[in-house]
């Protein structure tokens, strides 16, 4: 029964780093191409 237990935490920590993972990802490719298109219209990046 330990070993089940731990294997059900060992997956709930996976998917939420997974989760983390892909969501941060999402983030930066969203923001790169925002910032492209500001670069295109001549806007100032905020850096």
């Amino acid at each position: 029964m330990q070993v089940v237990s731990v294997g059900f935490i060992i997956g709930v920590i996976q998917d939420s780093v997974e989760t983390a993972l892909s969501s941060s990802g999402d983030v930066i490719f969203a923001a790169t191409a925002e910032f492209m298109e500001w670069k295109k219209e001549g806007k100032e990046l905020p850096i």
